[in-house]
């Protein structure tokens, strides 16, 4: 399972659910763009070396980007844009969960919604 960057910003933030989500998934992986989302948000170094010994700790595989899922995010940014919104990042965690033929867990699935084949889990952390 692929987790976008809103279940990762809510088990950071201590979210127990989002945490029995994470470590009930066998098999986690992440884009390149979460983890640069994530580390934007972090407010000084030490939160980064947590997050990524976090990341390391729990096996997750960092899926970079490369030229047919920079491709894909670009159709898809032009064809959903004006009509639904749709943004790079989203478009390229997106391009990435297609690729490798994973689950896409989010807490936006209506980001996610309008892009064919694209298998969706949502969480909510209510």
């Amino acid at each position: 399972m692929i987790f976008d960057t809103d279940i990762l910003i809510h088990a950071g933030r201590g979210v127990l659910s989002a945490k029995e989500l994470i470590m009930s998934t066998r098999e986690r992986s992440i884009s390149a763009v979460t983890h640069m989302e994530y580390v934007q948000l972090c407010r000084n170094k030490r939160e980064i070396v947590v997050f990524e010994k976090m990341l390391s700790a729990l096996q997750f595989t960092i899926h970079e980007i490369d030229y047919s899922i920079s491709d894909h995010a670009r159709q898809m940014v032009r064809q959903y844009a004006l009509t639904h919104g749709i943004e790079m990042g989203d478009a390229l965690i997106a391009a990435t969960a297609l690729k490798y033929r994973e689950l896409l867990c989010t807490c936006n699935a209506k980001h996610f919604t309008p892009i064919s084949g694209l298998k969706l889990e949502s969480y909510s952390p209510n």
